[in-house]
């Protein structure tokens, strides 16, 4: 992973803070309590330090810290919201929270102090500019007051950038802006940064100024990031006139007009940057050779920041001769980062522009590029590697979804990715490997091109596959890491295989039959013994389907692969029926379909598995469903008697219900008989997939509420539980009273996170109409709930629901409650002021 070792330090190091702030807070309060949010990282399971998120709590206050990775910042938080006024504190020792607070309470005192200085000394300086225009006024004429009058207004902090009114009065009255006005302004524009500097300098644009004076005032706004067509007009009209420091400064700006901030900078901004390359492309026409040697002199820099100038520069100027020239500096500076840019992360904006120019010359001159890029790759650097294939990647990616233009960039993008990715199989992460992991239409003209070194790259992994079994480890053979590792490469090695093959099914797909009938002759020439390549060709017969006439092409092949001898390729060939198009379910001959189902009755749990996983993601034709019916209802009950096989079971009856279930009653009583035996992640899946095929069946509940009390379910999600009990009928409510109040004694030691549920099983009593139990139980809730201020607001809530479970019972009992109703008032009014 990218950036991990210093990921992994900030986290020890954060752990280590976090313990000792936890030693200051238990030394400073015996109320205050530590809390964090659930789960735990590994780093954390290793080195036992708390790392995560994590704030304060105390019984005496109704509202907690932030959550924070720092438990510090949480611990300051606090102690400004409620310790700082609190009466209750014991003290326990020292030393305590005070450690990190005082010196945050000094900062903070000392940043008011320079606030408060800072706003004195722009007092000072306003009430002198006033003093200046008033001396000033006496020299003027009445008309050109009326600018200093402006001013006068204008002279102030909160005045905004793009007041309008100097600049109306610039253009409605021009005769005002004197020489004398001009010269007691240019100052504030050139000079200083005052709060009307921006307006001034737009006014004055629109005055009666000398040549010089009109370009450094148009320097000006553009400096400050106001791009307005008049400035950018006078300043690309003369820009012989420009001075070398101003010149860069302008580029900058002209750079970022061009092209805009990197993703991520402008994050969370309403407004989008509309972007415009006219202003930097017509700068450099004029001025070429300046900025060609600004850019040599920022790319050879060592700065991260000028070389993401440089970088910058070329992609918004977008002149290939610029792009040629600086070809080998971008390369080295981005495949070598690791030396020449240590401290830039995955985030920066220097590498995703070093990114962005290096596949613009990938594209613009491929086999110049790519010979730079080998010649990189010979360092045998990691991140050099990692950068060449994102470079590759870079080239194809922008198509996705959309019919590509094939041109020698791509071509050659795509046979180094296929290549790398053979070579490294086994690397998850590769940009090689996960470009390959997924075949798409919009490539299958180049998947078409490449077809013969596909299948080649294919069955070369077949050797690397092999070759995992015979490499010699230095580990016992029985030594379990060893045998996770090469299960591993394994399970790699024959996912890469199955892409690639998918890959060169696109590509034979897409020339017609005749690509089909190459696929396929390739196939038949596949020694027996190549189980491996020949399962990962038949399970992508079904992506070579067309058509009708497709179909009768594929057939033959794919009805012997049924009945092959080998296991694999029986599994194999009944796994490409999962991407058969629904409009050709129908034209399968009854011969194929016949023995397809008689693979239900395989001897090898591998096929079963198959079979099933088949039929849940493609149904079977509709009038042909009686030949799977009976096996799969065998299939239930033969890995019902297997320990191992829950997950597996609930497959099958999925598969059942969905395809073959006619008998609602009496089989579905069975299935709910299996499903009542499944623990952990099978009882999950049953009630997740299944609670709407059973919807209102009799028993089902039972299942549900097995589920919502198992382990594996509360970690991961307990609402299809939830649904499947709400809806039940009354009647089954009923039946199940005793697994509610033992789902509900189950939630002890009560706790305020665990009150949604709680309201679940007093809804499903009340359903019942048992209200008396109800109200029993949540009064065993209220009795449990210490009484603290923390709680006020759940203990309130839990004797609600307890009364009214009271008053239900009472009015379907006859008795009076008459009282209820008003102790209900007073608690009405009780929660609206905790």
């Amino acid at each position: 992973m990218e950036d991990f070792e210093e990921s992994y330090r900030n986290a020890i190091e954060a752990g280590q803070r976090n313990l000792e702030t936890q030693t200051l807070l238990s030394n400073w309060c015996f109320h205050a309590e530590f809390v964090r949010t659930p789960g735990r990282g590994l780093i954390e399971a290793q080195t036992g330090l708390p790392i995560g998120h994590m704030g304060v709590q105390c019984k005496h206050s109704k509202s907690n810290s932030m959550y924070c990775w720092l438990l510090e910042d949480a611990v300051y938080n606090f102690y400004q919201n409620n310790c700082k006024s609190c009466e209750k504190r014991v003290p326990v020792g020292f030393p305590n929270i005070l450690s990190i607070v005082d010196p945050r309470e000094r900062e903070a005192e000392n940043r008011r102090q320079e606030r408060e200085e800072e706003k004195k000394v722009r007092k000072d300086k306003q009430a002198y500019r006033r003093q200046d225009r008033a001396r000033l006024r006496s020299e003027l004429s009445l008309e050109e007051t009326f600018v200093l009058d402006l001013l006068d207004d204008l002279d102030q902090e909160n005045i905004a950038g793009d007041d309008p009114r100097l600049e109306e009065l610039a253009a409605l009255a021009p005769e005002t802006f004197t020489k004398n006005i001009v010269s007691h302004l240019m100052p504030a524009v050139l000079n200083e940064r005052l709060p009307y500097s921006i307006p001034v300098a737009k006014a004055l644009l629109r005055a009666s100024l000398e040549p010089e004076e009109r370009l450094s005032v148009a320097v000006c706004l553009v400096t400050n990031g106001e791009m307005s067509s008049e400035a950018i007009e006078v300043i690309l009209s003369e820009p012989e006139r420009l001075k070398h420091a101003d010149l860069i400064q302008i580029l900058d700006h002209f750079v970022f007009v061009a092209l805009g901030p990197p993703p991520g900078i402008h994050f969370g901004d309403e407004e989008t940057v509309s972007l415009d390359a006219t202003p930097i492309l017509s700068l450099f026409q004029k001025k070429n050779n300046e900025i060609c040697l600004e850019v040599d002199s920022l790319i050879g820099e060592g700065s991260p920041e000028k070389i993401g100038a440089a970088v910058e520069i070329i992609l918004a100027v977008n002149d290939d001769k610029l792009f040629f020239a600086h070809a080998n500096s971008i390369f080295s500076k981005l495949m070598r980062r690791r030396t020449f840019l240590p401290r830039e992360r995955r985030d920066s904006s220097v590498l995703y522009y070093l990114r962005e120019a290096a596949s613009r010359c990938l594209n613009l001159f491929p086999e110049t590029a790519d010979k730079i890029i080998q010649s990189f790759l010979a360092d045998k650097d990691d991140t050099g590697r990692d950068e060449a294939y994102r470079i590759y990647t870079s080239v194809l990616s922008p198509y996705f979804q959309r019919k590509m233009q094939i041109n020698e960039a791509q071509r050659l993008a795509f046979k180094r990715l296929l290549w790398a990715a053979v070579e490294h199989p086994d690397s998850g992460i590769d940009h090689a490997v996960q470009f390959f992991m997924q075949a798409r239409d919009e490539f299958a003209e180049l998947a078409a091109n490449f077809f013969a070194e596909l299948i080649g790259a294919a069955a070369t992994l077949t050797e690397k596959y092999e070759q995992v079994d015979k490499e010699t480890y230095l580990e016992l053979a029985d030594n379990m890491l060893s045998q996770v590792e090469r299960s591993s490469k394994r399970s790699a090695i024959s996912t890469l295989q199955k892409a690639l093959v998918e890959w060169a099914a696109v590509g034979a797909k897409y020339k017609g039959n005749e690509g089909i009938e190459h696929f396929l002759e390739l196939y038949r020439k596949l020694p027996e013994n190549q189980t491996q390549m020949r399962g990962s060709m038949i399970v992508h017969f079904s992506k070579l389907l067309t058509g009708v006439e497709s179909l009768t092409i594929i057939l033959p092949d794919w009805y012997r692969a049924l009945l092959d001898v080998d296991t694999l390729i029986r599994a194999r060939a009944v796994q490409a029926w999962e991407d058969v198009p629904y409009s050709l379910e129908k034209h399968f001959p009854d011969l194929f379909l016949e023995a397809f189902s008689l693979l239900l009755k395989d001897p090898y749990v591998i096929v079963h598995q198959s079979v099933v996983h088949s039929l849940r993601r493609r149904s079977f034709p509709e009038k042909k469903r009686g030949l799977i019916k009976q096996g799969l209802w065998n299939l239930i009950f033969v890995y019902f008697k297997e320990s191992n096989s829950e997950d597996f079971i609930v497959d099958c009856i999925e598969t059942f219900l969905f395809l073959c279930l006619s008998d609602e009653g009496k089989q579905k009583d069975l299935l709910l008989e299996i499903l009542l035996t499944l623990d952990g992640s099978a009882l999950y899946h049953a009630v997740d997939r299944l609670h709407y095929n059973f919807r209102g069946v009799p028993g089902f509940a039972k299942v549900a509420l097995k589920s919502i009390q198992d382990d594996y379910t509360r970690s991961i999600s307990t609402d299809d539980c939830a649904s499947a009990i709400l809806s039940a009928p009354c009647e089954e409510l009923l039946y199940c009273t005793e697994e509610i109040l033992k789902a509900f004694d189950a939630l002890q030691p009560f706790r305020k996170n665990d009150f949604v549920e709680a309201l679940l099983y007093a809804a499903a009593l009340g359903k019942a109409g048992n209200h008396e139990a109800v109200s029993a139980c949540f009064k065993k809730m209220l009795a449990s709930i210490s009484v603290e201020k923390r709680n006020e607001q759940w203990r309130v809530a839990v004797a609600l629901v307890a009364l009214a479970s009271e008053i239900e019972h009472a009015i379907g009992s006859g008795d009076p409650f008459d009282l209820l109703i008003e102790r209900w008032g007073n608690l009405l009014a009780d929660l609206e002021t905790v």
